[in-house]
């Protein structure tokens, strides 16, 4: 059953070291993913899981569908600079394939071990997949029905078309689809986010589109169940960060239980 959920976006630019007299452009998108996905940890401690038998964290991003091993050290080199982040399991070798977004989760794993050591064995026991279309839905499926609380991370990028200097062409489209991202993802409601147009979304270059059904779908079939979960509720929705620097849109969300998430006041910002 899902307890806590974080969406984050995936680009290198996380890394301040690959940015160089720009990286302090992006502090306030890094602070807010550091929120978001401490939350999702935070959250599985309080509700009392203990790793690994009655919880299961799982970070997800776009891809081809697969189970990574990304628990050893991660380079960023084929970025520009050799940054590398410490494994999260001693002894465990480094996987050079790891796709960007994986690797990105991994940074943002090293940034939140760094504020909050006690998440160490959270991250030890982390699963790392990719998947998309049919998959993503099956995906959300089991994970709603597993018997352990889940803490999903999903990384995922909006459209790739705003303005002129956007990785895609320009396309009017783009703010619209980003808006009704966000309005889905601070609504807590999973049939908003199953009700985005994947379509749409592949033709923005939206990778999100590959992967919201495994947010709406775990979310919205948990069972009920008496511990502070999304359990047949809405979730509380928060969008803590949002835009679009650099031509794709970029949205950091939190999804939490009605009992993890009540009396906290919204901070969304842009």
């Amino acid at each position: 059953m899902l307890i806590s959920a974080a969406v984050v976006p995936g680009p290198p630019a996380f890394v301040p070291e690959l940015m160089g007299s720009a990286a302090r452009e992006l502090d306030d998108l890094r602070a807010a993913a550091d929120v978001a996905v401490a939350r999702v940890l935070s959250d599985l401690i309080a509700a009392g899981s203990q790793p690994p038998s009655s919880f299961q964290l799982v970070v997800v991003g776009p891809g081809q569908p697969g189970e990574l091993e990304a628990s050893g050290p991660v380079s960023f080199a084929g970025f520009g600079r050799d940054v590398v982040v410490p494994a999260l399991v001693e002894g465990q070798p480094a996987d050079p394939a790891l796709p960007t977004p994986i690797m990105v989760a991994r940074y943002l794993a090293s940034r939140d071990l760094a504020a909050h050591p006690d998440h160490a064995e959270l991250w030890a026991c982390a699963r790392w997949i990719t998947t998309s279309g049919a998959e993503a839905l099956a995906l959300g499926e089991k994970l709603a029905g597993e018997p352990v609380g889940v803490g999903l991370i999903l990384v995922a990028d909006g459209a790739a078309c705003h303005g002129p200097k956007a990785p895609r062409a320009e396309d009017v489209r783009a703010q619209g689809y980003d808006d009704r991202v966000r309005a889905a993802l601070a609504s807590g409601q999973p049939r908003r986010l199953a009700e985005l147009d994947p379509h749409l979304g592949e033709e923005l270059g939206a990778t999100g589109a590959q992967i919201w059904m495994v947010l709406a779908a775990a979310a919205g079939s948990a069972s009920p169940a008496d511990v502070a979960g999304m359990a047949g509720e809405e979730a509380v929705g928060e969008v803590l960060w949002a835009g679009a620097p650099y031509g794709v849109g970029w949205v950091v969300a939190s999804w939490r239980g009605p009992t993890v998430g009540a009396g906290e006041t919204q901070t969304n910002s842009s």
